[in-house]
């Protein structure tokens, strides 16, 4: 069975744009591995925040001092941050609408990207590719990544088999790129971007069931 994109966007759009998730992801706080993170990387240039949700990440940000474009797919999520961010200087953070394969940003420029919750997300393989390489090419050489996606480590019995090459599909039809922990880190490091320490992996049980981790930093190799 083939599934309908536009459908399958639709529905994750619904999903992500319903108030009850907007307010819940807008009621959450930066999760202590960020705020850890934050506190050893230094304020040497802007930070960009792709899939800033409600916007912790953002405010987490802010907070430590850095200049934040904050950048999210969904109507819902960006306004709930613009919202969020409202009380800070306007020339310290931009919100905007748009894709993690396709970010409204200008070539190495990013000091530190923060991208939790995201590259799972994409529709194929060829999607997910897209993205890393646009990380790369906003961040600045030196620049680094705070990564946190799902993978193919542990998989929900309720995930069926998709196209192959890593997608998956949800119960409701919507796809995700799950891949291995080594098959990412070897897509990184062929774009240039490498470990920063070690690597984490574990599993979740949320209530859309187990999901396996990939959390670490990675940094983009000197030019």
């Amino acid at each position: 069975m083939t599934t309908d994109a536009r459908t399958a966007a639709d529905r994750a759009a619904a999903y992500w744009n319903a108030p009850d998730t907007v307010a819940e992801f807008r009621s959450l706080h930066a999760r202590p591995y960020l705020t850890d993170l934050l506190r050893r990387v230094p304020v040497d240039g802007p930070a960009l925040d792709l899939g800033c949700g409600g916007g912790r990440g953002t405010v987490a940000l802010l907070e430590r001092g850095f200049d934040v474009l904050a950048v999210d797919l969904h109507d819902g999520m960006v306004e709930a941050t613009r919202a969020r961010t409202a009380g800070y200087p306007s020339g310290r953070v931009t919100v905007r609408q748009g894709a993690a394969h396709a970010i409204p940003a200008d070539d190495g420029i990013f000091a530190l990207v923060v991208c939790y919750g995201v590259l799972h997300n994409a529709v194929d393989r060829v999607q997910w590719g897209t993205a890393v390489r646009e990380i790369r090419r906003v961040l600045r050489p030196g620049g680094r990544l705070a990564l946190n996606t799902f993978t193919s480590q542990t998989l929900d019995p309720r995930l069926r088999a998709g196209s192959g090459d890593g997608r998956y599909l949800l119960p409701d039809d919507v796809p995700m790129t799950l891949l291995s922990d080594a098959a990412i880190l070897d897509a990184f490091a062929g774009a240039g971007l490498r470990p920063e320490g070690g690597t984490h992996s574990y599993v979740r049980d949320l209530d859309v069931g187990p999901r396996a981790v990939l959390r670490c930093v990675l940094r983009r190799e000197e030019d």
